[in-house]
């Protein structure tokens, strides 16, 4: 059981290491695409590259992570649960793609490894989330020894290990395959000094740029046959997922008038009682919707109602119904006292033994300049023992609540034994801040929330939209005549769960993928909403059709047609000639360098910085084809500036990673059908 508390009270840190740790997984999610294949086998839910991934074993991964969630954070939110099948996903979509590259590459992960990622000289980072000291920060082999020791003890820290071994793994394979590939990076000492004499020199320019758009379309033209030849040259550019595209409506469920006014009501009956309850903290915590534990406050910390009536108000005395959020609330004040804001003070935890705490107790009232020593050796509280049960300041109601009443209402200098949840604590008050008055307000609050009658009212609403709008010309016609807001969900994946500010719309998608071009939804409840919608598009896997990327292509065409043009037009003509051709001027820039892409005047023109580096000086240029326009350019001087060679990048861990980034964006270049849909 020890064993498994050391994970327990870490475990939010590591969940997501432990279920999406995906090896580069932001290019997976990329570049992974949603099938739609109709499979024979019906526990098939997936392929990775023609491999099957069975429901059965998806399932079962799943189970096993929502089980490891529950055994470490407790409840399982639907938000969660869905984080968790996606992130199984691709992990067994990662699995399937790099089992066949490490054994291809011979690299494997030992036993040996894995317990030096924990307790050796190698430690794994994510493992430093769970077994470093909270205080110092500092990782403690001894600690995570430990663990490992005894965790066999205990079915559950096995159970938890197992999937941090899993998850360490993945990692150490996934380093040493991005290591393999990082050090098969190298430079010549020839390519090393070209860039460095690239780098070195800078460059005064005079130039003309004509943009694009000064070039009418109706100069150059572009035919279909065009179009198609670069589509086809360049279709892996236009490669899309299967996709949906919706239009909807919502009927929001919010609260009515009289919903609010049976609130407010509700409240204000339970006055009178709570009036004349004896331990009206006690009474606020068993009817508040939202208990508070007590708590001293200023004046300046309450909530309006209550702070402009603090001073003037009696002990006892119930405020309310006010209104405050989407809350009615009633306030009794139980109390008003001097406290100070915030106290210095030490402890000592003794967690069982109460028999220890006593002798440490009866010593310590009677002489406390032993204190720091007796908690370094014996208060089980790590953080502050090696610190000598040192809490430093804390304001009023930091601490746990007999805790925090023994710091505020005792003197400053004494020693105190209190018992919480966590065990008994010997507190020694060192120092106290200045007094103040302060309020203690017991609180009932019942937030307004929408009846069932009004539930009921809104769904006939959206019914009768409903069952009246059946198609897509009618479902518009009525948007308009309603005034009634359109939203939109575009590129809506088949994992999605959540669709534009639809959180949880899982059953819409699910509808999305299963509807016929603009037909019309049935209603869904999504959270506090009626939902109704129709499907305005459908986008199948493969490429994007050339009639929906024209519009790029022409332009790309046009570009090309337009430089090429200019470059006739510009033959033979000086630049104060061409300038005057194009009523524009001749500009110049200075310290233009091949370090940059950029160059004063034009822009980010990355094949513009590339010919002035490479240039004669006092030669015109030919016309040089950039992004936004066309430029003609002579080079008045170069600047030779020396180069420290720590500033050249090559071999750098930049280029590294862009490498290997190339590399796996490569190895995950593969087919991936995706039909999670038909399951969940």
């Amino acid at each position: 059981m020890a064993a498994l508390q050391t994970l327990r009270n870490k475990a939010g840190v590591f969940i997501a290491a432990i279920i999406f740790i995906a090896l580069l997984a932001f290019i997976l999610t990329d570049l992974l695409g949603n099938g739609n294949n109709i499979f024979s086998d019906n526990d098939t839910i997936g392929k990775v590259d023609g491999e099957k991934i069975k429901v059965q074993d998806y399932q079962q991964e799943i189970e096993q992570q929502e089980e490891f969630y529950k055994m470490t954070q407790g409840q399982l939110s639907e938000d969660m649960q869905n984080q968790l099948r996606d992130g199984v996903w691709r992990q067994m979509v990662n699995d399937k793609i790099f089992e066949k590259v490490y054994d291809k590459a011979g690299i494997v992960v030992t036993g040996e490894e894995v317990l030096d990622m924990a307790t050796g000289n190698h430690i794994a980072p994510v493992l430093r989330q769970f077994f470093s000291n909270p205080q110092t920060g500092i990782y403690d082999k001894a600690v995570a020894a430990n663990f490992l020791q005894n965790k066999n003890s205990d079915a559950r820290a096995v159970f938890v290990w197992n999937n941090i071994e899993q998850a360490l793994v993945r990692e150490r394979l996934s380093n040493k395959y991005m290591t393999l590939i990082e050090k098969s990076l190298y430079t010549t000492k020839n390519e090393k000094d070209a860039e460095k004499s690239l780098r070195s020199k800078s460059a005064d320019v005079a130039f003309v740029g004509v943009r694009y758009t000064t070039i009418p379309d109706s100069l150059v033209s572009v035919s279909e046959s065009e179009i198609k030849n670069l589509y086809n040259k360049s279709k892996e550019n236009y490669k899309v997922d299967e996709t949906r595209n919706i239009e909807y409506i919502t009927f929001p469920i919010r609260p009515s008038e009289e919903d609010r006014m049976n609130t407010e009501k509700a409240v204000a009956d339970m006055k009178a009682d709570f009036e004349s309850a004896e331990d009206a903290q006690a009474y606020a915590q068993m009817n508040a919707q939202n208990p508070a534990a007590a708590q001293y406050l200023k004046a300046e910390q309450l909530p309006s109602a209550l702070a402009s009536i603090a001073a003037t108000a009696n002990v006892g005395e119930v405020f309310g119904p006010y209104r405050e959020g989407d809350a009615y609330k009633i306030s009794k004040l139980v109390s008003k006292s001097q406290r100070p804001d915030s106290v210095k003070a030490r402890h000592i935890l003794i967690r069982q033994n109460e028999s220890i705490a006593d002798s440490l107790f009866n010593i310590l009232v009677k002489n406390t300049n032993e204190f720091a020593t007796i908690a370094r050796k014996y208060s089980e509280d790590t953080g502050s023992a090696v610190n000598g049960g040192d809490l430093d300041w804390f304001t009023d109601g930091m601490m746990v609540p007999e805790f925090n009443e023994a710091c505020f209402t005792n003197a400053k200098g004494a020693v105190v034994k209190v018992e919480s949840q966590y065990g008994i604590h010997i507190i020694n008050i060192q120092d106290k801040g200045v007094p103040t008055t302060k309020y203690n307000f017991a609180t009932i609050d019942k937030v307004v929330e929408y009846s069932t009658k009004t539930h009921q009212n809104v769904y006939s609403e959206a019914q009768a939209f409903a069952s009246k709008n059946t198609d897509a010309e009618k479902f518009n016609a009525a948007i308009d005549t309603l005034n009634l807001v359109k939203r939109y969900g575009n590129n809506i994946r088949s994992s999605a769960h959540n669709i534009s500010t639809l959180r949880q719309a899982r059953e819409v998608v699910k509808w999305a993928f299963g509807a016929k071009l603009n037909q019309v939804s049935e209603l869904f409840e999504v959270g506090d909403e009626f939902v109704i919608a129709v499907l305005t598009k459908i986008q199948d896997k493969g490429y994007t059709p050339v009639s929906e990327v024209a519009s790029v292509i022409t332009n790309d065409i046009l570009r090309e047609k337009k430089s090429a043009y200019i470059a006739q037009q510009v033959a033979g003509q000086s630049l104060a000639q061409i300038a005057e051709l194009y009523k524009t001027k001749v500009d110049s820039a200075h310290n233009v360098n091949y370090a940059l892409n950029s160059v004063s005047g034009a822009g980010m023109e990355p094949a513009l910085v590339g010919k002035i580096s490479t240039a004669s000086e006092g030669v015109q240029s030919d016309v040089v084809k950039g992004q936004n326009g066309a430029y003609i350019f002579s080079v008045q001087k170069f600047e030779e500036t020396p180069t420290d060679d720590s500033t050249i990048n090559t071999n750098s861990a930049q280029q590294a990673q862009a490498l290997a980034n190339y590399a796996y964006s490569v190895l995950v270049d593969v087919d991936v059908d995706d039909n999670r849909i038909k399951f969940y």
